[in-house]
C-alpha cells in the first residue's frame, strides 16, 4: 500500500512512474550473477549509476569529487558527461526523493529517478546486447545522450540506461545517396549519437557549411532533437532538422542493426523524422543534409521597455501584427516578453543592414512615439559560427564553459498558426498579457517559424508545424528543493495558461520536444493526423513496447 501511495503522490514529476516493465527492487529484476554475465557480453561497459550530487553526501562524501560537482553542476556540457545527470534537475528526482547539490552533507541522497545501471556503449554490438537483454528480462530501459529532454524521457526510476554519449563519429559527404542506384546526392554529414551541436557546428564552419541544428549547442545532434522535429534558428531558411535527415542507423527492438532512409525501411525512416525520440529504436547515427555557408548574417538584439502595461500591450499588439511580414522578410529567432518588456533575438540570413532596418522600422517608430525605451542595434556577422561564439558563447572560443543549466523548470507550448495573425489578431496579445498579469506566469516567449518550415514534407513531423508562425512558450521555474505540491502547482499554472492558447487555436498542436508534461489530447497535439500511422509502425517494429516513455507513441497502452 505504501508503494502504491508513493507512486500516486509523485505522479506529476516522476519520469517513468507508470510502467509495465520490470524495474529495480521488483522480484523480476535479474540477480547479480545475471547482471555480471550481461556485463561480460558488453565488454565490461556496464556502470552502476549514482545521482550526480552523490559525492557531496554521506556515506559517499568525497571532497574533491564534490567540488567538481559544485563547479560543474550548472554546465550543460559537464552534465552531459555524467551518466546520471540531466539538464533539468527536477527529472533526477522521484517526487521529493532526490539528491541535491545545494543541500548539506548529512542530507539524505536518494537514487530518485536516476537509472540504477547504464551501458556506456561505444559500438553497435553493445547496444544490440543491451536491447536483447532488456527484452529477454522485460526491463524498463531509457536511451540517453545529453539528458536534455524537457519531458524527462531520458531517465526512469529503476531503469537500465543505454548511454550513447560516446558514439562520437563525424563523417562529411560530398554527395550522400541512400543507395548506389539513387539519382540524386546531397552534401551531408553522418554523426554518431553522442555528438552535440557545438562540435558539429565547429566542424561544419571549417568546411563552410551550415545545418539546421539546436539553438542550445549542448543538445545532441542525433537523438530526440531531430527525431522530434528539431526547430532551429536557421529553420525558416533551410527547414526543420527532421526535414533534412537523410538516413538513420538504428537498433530495433529485436536487436537488429538497420539503416532507415528513402530507399530502405522507409516506414521506419518516416516515423523517426518527427515521431519522437526513445520510441522506435536506439539511434546510433544520423545523416544530416548540409548547406553552403551564409553570405552574411544580420543580428537584431533589441530590448523594449514600456513605462506601463497599457503602453506595452499596444507594442505587443503591433509586434504580433507585424510578425507575418517579418517572417516573410526572412527573419528567424526568438523573442521574450514580460508584462512591460520585449526582447528580440532575431536573425536575418543573407541580407544587409539597410534591408533589416526597413523591415523593423514600424516597430521602432511606434516605440519612439510612445515613450518606450529601446536598447539595441543591428549587427552583422560573417558566419553563423561567428554569431554563435559572440552571442551564445559570450565571445569565447566555444560554449563549453557555459553555466546556464542544471535548473528546475516546467513549461507548456502551443503552435500558433499564421491564420490567427491575419484574423482576430488582437486576441493573441490579449491572452499573453492576461497570462503575465493575471495568472502570474511572469513571462512568455516564442520561436519564430515560417519560411522553409511551411513546405510540406513526407515525414512524421506534426502537420501543425507547417502552419505555425510561433511556438509560444509559458515557462515557470522553482527552487531545487521545492515540494511536490509546489511543483504540481507550477505545472498546473502553465497548463492553465496554455489552455488559453489551445482555445485560441483549435486543431493546432505543439512541438513534441518542448511540450506540457500534462498535455491534454497529446496524440493529436504532438502528432496530428500522423498518429494512426505512427501507432501502426510502432506496433510492427516494437510489438512488446520495449521502448516506452511518457506520451510517446503507444505509451497509452503500457
Amino acid at each position: 500500500m505504501i508503494a502504491i501511495l508513493s507512486i500516486f503522490l509523485v505522479v506529476l514529476f516522476a519520469p517513468g512512474h507508470v510502467h509495465s516493465k520490470c524495474i529495480a527492487g521488483e522480484l523480476c529484476w535479474p540477480d547479480a550473477q545475471t547482471w555480471a554475465s550481461f556485463n561480460r557480453s558488453v565488454g565490461g561497459r556496464m556502470i552502476s549509476v549514482a545521482p550526480p550530487a552523490s559525492p557531496c553526501h554521506d556515506p559517499n562524501y568525497d571532497e574533491r569529487a564534490c567540488n567538481a560537482v559544485r563547479s560543474g553542476g550548472n554546465s550543460p556540457f559537464w552534465r552531459t558527461d555524467q551518466p546520471g545527470a540531466l539538464q533539468r534537475t527536477s527529472w533526477e528526482s522521484f517526487g521529493e526523493q532526490r539528491c541535491l547539490i545545494s543541500s548539506n552533507r548529512t542530507a539524505a541522497c536518494f537514487q530518485g529517478a536516476v537509472p540504477v545501471y547504464a551501458v556506456n556503449v561505444t559500438r553497435a554490438v553493445h547496444v544490440q546486447e543491451a536491447v536483447k537483454f532488456a527484452s529477454r528480462h522485460d526491463l524498463r530501459i531509457v536511451i540517453r545522450n545529453t539528458g536534455h529532454d524537457f519531458l524527462g524521457r531520458s531517465t526512469a526510476v529503476g531503469a537500465l540506461s543505454i548511454w550513447v554519449h560516446h558514439l562520437q563519429k563525424i563523417q562529411f559527404h560530398e554527395s550522400f545517396k541512400c543507395s548506389r542506384g539513387s539519382d540524386r546526392g546531397y552534401s551531408a554529414v553522418t554523426v554518431g549519437a553522442g555528438i552535440q551541436w557545438e562540435e558539429l557546428y565547429r566542424q561544419a564552419y571549417q568546411r563552410k557549411m551550415i545545418l539546421a541544428g539546436g539553438g542550445c549547442s549542448s543538445v545532441g545532434a542525433a537523438g530526440g532533437y531531430p527525431q522530434g522535429g528539431g526547430q532551429s534558428f536557421l529553420s525558416p531558411l533551410i527547414g526543420l532538422s527532421a526535414d533534412n535527415v537523410l538516413e538513420y542507423e538504428v537498433v530495433t527492438a529485436d536487436g537488429r542493426l538497420v539503416k532507415a532512409n528513402a530507399c530502405q525501411n522507409t516506414d521506419l525512416f518516416w516515423a523517426l523524422r518527427g515521431g519522437g525520440g526513445g520510441t522506435f529504436g536506439v539511434v546510433l547515427s544520423v545523416t544530416h543534409r548540409t548547406f553552403p555557408a551564409l553570405d552574411s548574417l544580420v543580428f537584431a538584439p533589441h530590448n523594449f521597455n514600456a513605462p506601463d502595461t497599457t503602453t506595452f500591450q499596444g507594442l505587443l499588439t503591433l509586434f504580433t501584427r507585424l510578425n507575418p511580414s517579418l517572417s516573410d522578410a526572412g527573419w528567424s529567432g526568438y523573442f521574450f516578453s514580460t508584462s512591460q518588456s520585449l526582447t528580440l533575438t532575431f536573425l536575418l540570413p543573407n541580407r544587409n543592414v539597410s534591408y533589416a532596418s526597413t523591415t523593423l522600422a514600424p516597430l521602432l517608430s511606434y516605440a519612439r512615439e510612445n515613450n518606450i525605451r529601446i536598447d539595441g542595434s543591428l549587427e552583422t556577422y560573417a558566419s553563423y559560427w561567428d554569431w554563435h561564439l559572440q552571442f551564445q558563447c559570450g565571445g569565447q572560443e566555444s560554449c563549453l564553459g557555459l553555466n546556464n543549466l542544471g535548473v528546475s523548470d516546467v513549461f507548456a507550448t502551443r503552435l500558433i498558426p499564421r491564420s490567427l495573425f491575419n484574423h482576430e489578431q488582437d486576441l493573441l496579445p490579449k491572452a499573453m498579457m492576461h497570462i503575465m498579469t493575471e495568472l502570474q506566469v511572469p513571462a512568455t516567449y516564442a520561436i519564430l517559424g515560417g519560411g522553409k518550415v511551411r513546405e510540406p514534407q513526407d515525414s512524421a513531423v506534426n502537420p501543425a508545424y507547417r502552419d505555425g508562425l510561433w511556438l509560444l512558450v509559458s515557462p515557470l521555474t522553482w527552487r531545487d528543493n521545492a515540494t511536490v505540491a509546489e511543483m504540481r502547482a507550477a505545472a498546473n499554472l502553465v497548463s492553465q495558461a496554455n489552455k488559453l492558447f489551445i482555445d485560441l487555436t483549435p486543431g493546432s498542436g505543439t512541438y513534441v520536444n518542448e511540450a506540457d508534461y500534462n498535455e491534454p489530447n497529446w496524440q493529436q497535439s504532438f502528432f496530428g493526423k500522423n498518429y494512426p500511422r505512427l501507432y501502426h509502425i510502432k506496433r510492427r517494429v516494437d510489438p512488446t513496447n520495449l521502448f516506452t516513455c511518457h506520451h510517446c507513441v503507444g505509451s497509452e497502452f503500457n
